[in-house]
């Protein structure tokens, strides 16, 4: 017998501690809703949640600083609307303004004042347009660029641009943009215009005739002609085809402004009809039909079409462009100045040159166009036209949450200085803040430059809106997803479930409260130990009862505190169980 040592007591002290130590562990778990609450309590767990939980959160302020953009993009899209009505109401005055049948000049001043109120007030949009204290309209979250250099003009560069070096994107112009064109090869004349002159012009589906037998041209040609006639001295015929020629003109170019074609006449330094397209390059077209041989065209009623018109070519920076009309774009990918659009403006004109006689004398003087080599050199000798300076400015919207996965947007200069640059008018118009109602001419030419700005302002509603829709907002429901699964994801590995543990907490207090009784129980038992011949004797009965087909339970034995064995047998006489031996083993001592 010991008294130094209960056994049985550390052994239900141990147990007690462990179900106390279960019962904590529950308690935490449901009192934090997480099954980890420490590195302990899964290392390899909380690893793959603590990751997961930084991406929740960057994907959170991702969300956020998506909401943000779309916030911007509306500011920006509702200043932009304000300045769409400002451009309607100035194209209304301008056609108001062209009706100078009705319009006296006090009525034209009155239309010219108002305009200058809308334009001041586009302004004023531009610099109260602002989100988060940043001006959005007014270029600074573009690209800006300036040309040095004649007749090269900076258009445009796009968001991935790159800045120009301190020196500037070289511009190398290596063909003129030209109009299209019909030229006659023989003057009109008093000996060569007969019953009179009958000329139809056709361009983009709309046509205009001009017929000099009819109305008040045709009183006016015969008054010249009945001058020529009655006193040639008086009236010679140099000077009476001169008039002729000069109405023929006027009346061509009245009809086109009346139809609406993009076209004009004039008469060329050798006295040859000459009309062209307004617009340059390649893709304009018309056609005239005349009644006289020579005068337009080679066979007299016969339609001719134009000879086409060439578009811009040559480089910026380092980087083979593309032409369109007068306008130039870098289209190497790998250059830093693709993106860049500039207008050249140089047209070829004529120039008067001496005319020789076979001995090499000067006998009289003719015009002829300037080469393309004369005016942009030649690829041994090329002449450099100029240079761009570009600031890049385009900002970055965030749309992910790792490098690499923003995107730039560019938000255009919209100042009325800004706008319908490079529209071909008579007037002079720059852009649009140079608009004048106060002349026929200058509504008409304003009534171009306010369509292309509106049409500048319409492109750009619709970039934001495409940006905002098919990028930051279809972006943003990728957000939302991924964070709902990484949500899903994290919440499987760290939260607890309620259920389970709930049940798990009631097994280990009914555990617990067992052992806390059995510890009273354990703390009284007397302590006895199995001496050696108790262990031989118990080798010997496991031995026979084996033999004898018992088997074997285990028991305790209150009088050592130890596990005994008993041995059992289903008696066949009477199918009661017996056992072996007939007495506890703690009756051997």
């Amino acid at each position: 017998m010991r008294i130094r040592s209960n056994a049985t007591s550390l052994n239900t002290l141990r147990h007690s501690d462990d179900n106390f130590k279960n019962v904590k562990s529950s308690i935490e778990k449901l009192s934090s809703g997480t099954k980890i609450n420490r590195a302990a309590d899964g290392p390899a767990s909380l690893i793959a949640s603590e990751r997961l939980r930084g991406q929740i959160a960057g994907l959170r302020q991702a969300y956020s600083n998506n909401e943000n953009a779309i916030a911007m993009f509306q500011t920006a899209e509702g200043a932009l609307g304000e300045v769409s009505n400002i451009l309607i109401r100035l194209k209304q005055l301008s056609v108001h303004a062209a009706n100078e049948a009705v319009n006296d000049d006090s009525m034209l001043a009155a239309d010219q004042h108002e305009v200058q109120n809308l334009l001041s007030t586009m302004d004023r949009i531009v610099k109260t347009a602002e989100f988060n204290g940043r001006i959005l309209l007014d270029g600074s979250m573009g690209a800006n660029g300036a040309s040095v250099g004649n007749n090269i003009r900076f258009v445009n560069a796009e968001t991935w641009t790159e800045a120009s070096p301190m020196e500037g994107y070289e511009v190398d112009i290596t063909q003129v943009a030209t109009q299209p064109h019909i030229r006659g090869s023989v003057p009109l004349t008093v000996q060569n215009i007969g019953e009179g002159v009958k000329i139809l012009l056709s361009e983009g589906g709309r046509n205009v005739e001009v017929d000099t037998r009819f109305g008040k041209v045709k009183e006016n040609i015969e008054e010249v002609l009945s001058n020529y006639k009655q006193d040639p001295s008086r009236f010679p015929a140099e000077e009476a085809s001169k008039n002729i020629r000069a109405i023929v003109i006027n009346s061509i170019n009245e009809a086109i402004e009346g139809s609406g074609l993009a076209l004009e006449a004039f008469e060329t330094p050798d006295n040859t009809f000459y009309i062209r397209h307004k617009d340059f390059g390649a893709s304009p077209t018309f056609s005239v039909t005349t009644n006289i041989s020579g005068l337009l065209t080679k066979v007299s009623n016969v339609a001719e079409s134009s000879i086409p018109g060439l578009d811009v070519a040559g480089k910026i920076g380092d980087s083979f462009s593309n032409g369109k009309g007068q306008f130039l774009t870098a289209i190497a990918r790998s250059s830093p100045a693709q993106g860049i659009t500039i207008q050249y403006d140089r047209s070829i004109g004529l120039k008067e040159v001496p005319v020789k006689n076979e001995q090499g004398e000067v006998v009289g003087t003719e015009f002829v166009e300037e080469t393309q080599e004369e005016i942009v050199g030649s690829p041994s000798n090329p002449i450099i036209e100029g240079y761009v300076h570009i600031s890049q400015q385009t900002k970055n919207v965030g749309l992910g949450t790792k490098p690499g996965t923003d995107k730039g947007f560019s938000l255009k200069n919209i100042r009325t200085n800004n706008l319908a640059l490079g529209v071909e008018n008579d007037s002079g118009f720059r852009s649009l803040f140079d608009i004048d109602l106060t002349s026929k001419q200058g509504a008409d030419n304003s009534g171009r430059l306010i369509e292309k700005a509106i049409d500048e302002i319409s492109v750009l509603r619709g970039e934001i809106g495409s940006f905002q829709k098919n990028t930051v907002e279809s972006n943003l429901n990728s957000l939302r997803v991924a964070e709902e699964n990484i949500t899903r994801g994290e919440s499987t590995i760290r939260d607890t479930d309620m259920a389970a543990e709930m049940s798990k907490l009631t097994g280990n207090q009914i555990l617990l409260s067992a052992s806390q009784s059995m510890q009273a129980q354990a703390n009284q038992l007397p302590q006895k130990s199995e001496t050696p011949a108790t262990a031989v004797i118990r080798r010997q009965w496991r031995m026979e009862a084996s033999a004898k087909g018992f088997w074997e339970k285990t028991v305790l034995n209150p009088q050592i505190s130890m596990l005994d064995p008993l041995y059992l047998q289903l008696a066949p006489e009477n199918h009661q169980t017996r056992q072996f031996p007939p007495f506890p083993l703690c009756n051997v001592d």
